[in-house]
């Protein structure tokens, strides 16, 4: 799950009215449209407009990034074994 689609969903099960939402933090609808809800666009979110909407949402992006890490654990710990044998 992208950063993207994990606020989408989120944004989504609480009912919130993406225009508005728009409208209270000061960024565009269009660009918020096209980061969250029309992925045909593949807009990536950047980093202002995150930080305005994890406000708003009352969410950590952290919980994103544990989320994905415990997702792909395995492959991380994979990665770090082989760089930790020379320590």
């Amino acid at each position: 799950m992208t950063l993207e689609n994990w606020l989408s969903e989120i944004i989504k099960s609480r009912g919130i009215n993406l225009s508005k939402m728009a409208r209270l933090i000061g960024v565009p609808y269009t660009a918020l449209y096209d980061s969250l809800m029309n992925r045909s666009r593949g807009r990536e979110i950047r980093g202002w407009e995150l930080v305005r909407v994890c406000k708003f949402l009352g969410v950590d992006p952290r919980e994103f990034a544990d989320k994905e890490k415990r997702g792909d654990g395995n492959e991380k710990e994979g990665n770090s074994g082989k760089t930790g044998q020379a320590d």
